[in-house]
């Protein structure tokens, strides 16, 4: 498994409810760009969660790195089984997937017929 390499954007979007953290909040055990200070006894979800971006470095065409969660600001994952794409954004960036690479990367994505949608503040909108 590829490693976060100090990206800790899903510190702060993600909602875990093990820790009661409510999402666009940073994580009381996050040291923001290094990473989980309760690395050792961190929460399941913290555990088994990987964003879109990392599970693809281990594939054949992975993200770009300009596309990283901690320099797009925004954390790609999925919801129904995989099937669906969600970005997490958070409410000082809400436009932050309207950019450069990503904006591409989203027109790809719909223009394959992927389900995307965007979260921001609790509210899931679909593209």
């Amino acid at each position: 498994m590829h490693n976060c390499d100090g990206c800790t954007a899903c510190c702060k979007v993600l909602k875990i409810q093990e820790l009661d953290k409510p999402g666009n909040t940073w994580c009381r055990h996050c040291k923001i760009g290094v990473g989980c200070g309760a690395y050792e006894t961190r929460p399941e979800a913290c555990r088994i969660y990987e964003c879109v971006w990392l599970q693809t470095q281990r594939m054949g065409k992975p993200m770009a790195l300009e596309l990283r969660p901690d320099k797009s600001r925004v954390v790609v994952g999925t919801t129904n089984q995989g099937e669906d794409i969600v970005l997490y954004v958070s409410p000082d960036r809400p436009n932050a997937w309207q950019h450069g690479a990503f904006l591409g990367f989203v027109n790809d994505l719909l223009g394959r017929r992927i389900n995307v949608f965007v979260s921001c503040n609790d509210r899931l909108q679909k593209l």
